[in-house]
């Protein structure tokens, strides 16, 4: 069972104002502020329309992203990278937690890699060590697409050199610090491709959603807004991962 470590934004900064980035405690991960405010989550009716020519199919995932809406959050960091495997294997040595399926598996391994081959309570258990949390779906799309509404991190025209999809032809995870150039407004790298992302919240029937789509999707399903889940969400696939956030009312 992981410990939670409680601490406090405040236990490391004089704010408000926030500075942009901090360095969380536990896990030592640099992590950057999403300031208070105002963007709009999901899509339009007339943007999905633009999906689907996109994709070549009326896919019925993507109608999970409409309406496109307003939503308020109040200020929070967010890890810039996924969990790694290095940062997890600390995790694992501090705490005796399970391993994932794919841990030690070569092409798998590399420190800077993702951790992969787990699920929803093993990624839980790491932000509860770390005293953090994983991310609403909100906190996640906000980091990833900012307040213009933009399709993927870096804009509204697809780059596959931009991260790491199928259109790349890689078929496996790579290093979270690589696509320099598929970066958020807020600077966060793999918001797009590499590996599926875990946030709390409910998909269709209630299954727990996943956002940003991995090394196997295609420009249409490595979106902002793109919504799905794991059919294993107890230990999860080679192709999903987390990151974590923390909130600053969580005092």
């Amino acid at each position: 069972m992981a410990k939670n470590n409680f601490w406090s934004v405040m236990d490391l900064v004089k704010g408000p104002p926030f500075p942009p980035k901090i360095v969380s405690p536990i896990d030592s991960v640099e992590m950057v502020l999403i300031p208070r405010g105002e963007f709009t989550q999901g899509i339009t009716e007339n943007e999905l329309n633009q999906v689907f020519i996109l994709d070549g199919s009326q896919n019925p995932v993507f109608m999970t992203e409409v309406p496109a809406r307003k939503v308020l959050l109040e200020d929070y960091y967010i890890d810039i990278h996924p969990v790694t495997n290095y940062q997890y294997g600390n995790f694992l040595k501090a705490t005796g937690h399970r391993t994932p399926a794919l841990w030690g598996k070569e092409g798998w391994n590399e420190p800077l890699q993702p951790v992969v081959g787990l699920g929803w309570e093993d990624a839980r258990a790491y932000a509860a060590w770390a005293g953090k949390s994983l991310p609403t779906e909100a906190q996640w799309e906000k980091a990833a697409r900012g307040v213009d509404q933009r399709w993927w991190p870096w804009g509204n025209d697809f780059y596959p050199g931009y991260c790491n999809c199928s259109e790349l032809g890689i078929n496996r995870t790579t290093d979270v610090t690589r696509f320099h150039q598929g970066v958020s407004p807020y600077g966060c790298y793999d918001m797009s491709g590499n590996v599926w992302e875990m946030c709390e919240g409910a998909w269709i029937e209630g299954h727990l959603p996943m956002r940003g789509g991995c090394f196997l999707g295609s420009a249409t399903f490595v979106r902002t807004t793109v919504r799905w889940s794991a059919e294993d969400q107890a230990n999860g696939a080679h192709w999903l991962g987390f990151r974590c956030v923390k909130n600053l009312s969580a005092r």
